[in-house]
C-alpha cells in the first residue's frame, strides 16, 4: 500500500484553528469533538486514498471534501504528498474560495 505524506500550509492551520475558536464561541464541546475526529478521519483515508474525494471543479490537482456541512477542506495532490489548503466555512462567500486558493 501507498502513503502519501500529509503537509498542512499555513493557511490550513490557521483556518482550522479560526474554525476551533468559532465552534468554542458559538457552539458546545461536542461540536469541536465531532470536528476534531471527522478531521482525522479525513486525514487517515487522504494517507492512504487522497483520490478519493471529488475535484475542485476542473482543477486536475485540488480537491476538496466536507468535514461537517459548515466545513470544507480543500486540498491539493502533488506526487507523494498530500498539502491541506485550507478549512473553508460553507457559509462564507464561494467566490472567496477561488482567491484563498490562488495565495
Amino acid at each position: 500500500m501507498e502513503f502519501y505524506n500529509i503537509i498542512s500550509s499555513k493557511l490550513s492551520e490557521k483556518t482550522y484553528q479560526n474554525n476551533i475558536d468559532y465552534l468554542e464561541e458559538f457552539w458546545t464541546v461536542n461540536e469541536i469533538i465531532n470536528f476534531i475526529k471527522k478531521t482525522e478521519e479525513v486525514i487517515t483515508i487522504l494517507k492512504t486514498s487522497p483520490k478519493t474525494f471529488k475535484k475542485y471543479k476542473n482543477h486536475k490537482s485540488i480537491h476538496q471534501i466536507v468535514i461537517l456541512k459548515q466545513i470544507t477542506l480543500f486540498y491539493e495532490i502533488n506526487g507523494k504528498n498530500v498539502a491541506l489548503l485550507i478549512f473553508f466555512n460553507n457559509y462564507q462567500d464561494p467566490n472567496k474560495i477561488k482567491k484563498l486558493l490562488e495565495e
